[in-house]
């Protein structure tokens, strides 16, 4: 298991960007390895809810089940885990954090390996901390330019 933190600010809302986050189904827009993000139940996601993706690593396309463990919407803050695939176990924390000109996100990632992953693990995780910091410029720019989709109801 390693860990890997990452901080953006976003000019926008932390409320704003908080609910784009919640709605999982929009990853697809702002992160350019998944392909696609569906939630069960669709919506903001709660406690339980279940995001079924599809992502593209460097040797395939790979589809896996992440659900969410822990949500304290009055704080802004949550947590998913990754149920199935190469990757099970990871875990991904969330917090968003009003400031001056808009909020801070945090990103806190637990990554954990299996099989053959687990013995590249020094590439993986060189891979998972440059995934993770293209995905928030990406999320920072999608934001910032009003380009989101709205958060569904």
């Amino acid at each position: 298991m390693r860990e890997t933190h990452r901080s953006v600010s976003i000019r926008r809302p932390a409320d704003e960007v908080f609910a784009y986050l919640r709605v999982y189904d929009n990853q697809a827009a702002w992160e350019d390895f998944v392909l696609e993000a569906r939630s069960e139940p669709p919506g903001p996601a709660v406690v339980g809810t279940r995001v079924h993706k599809l992502r593209r690593t460097p040797l395939a396309e790979e589809r896996f089940t992440l659900e969410i463990v822990a949500m304290d919407e009055a704080a802004r803050r949550w947590a998913d885990v990754a149920l199935d695939g190469d990757l099970a176990g990871t875990r991904v924390e969330w917090a968003i954090t009003p400031t001056a000109d808009g909020c801070q996100l945090d990103v806190r990632v637990e990554l954990h390996a299996h099989g053959l992953l687990k013995r590249l693990m020094p590439v993986v995780w060189r891979t998972a901390r440059r995934q993770l910091r293209t995905a928030l410029d990406s999320l920072t720019r999608v934001l910032e330019a009003g380009r989101a989709a709205p958060a569904a109801p």
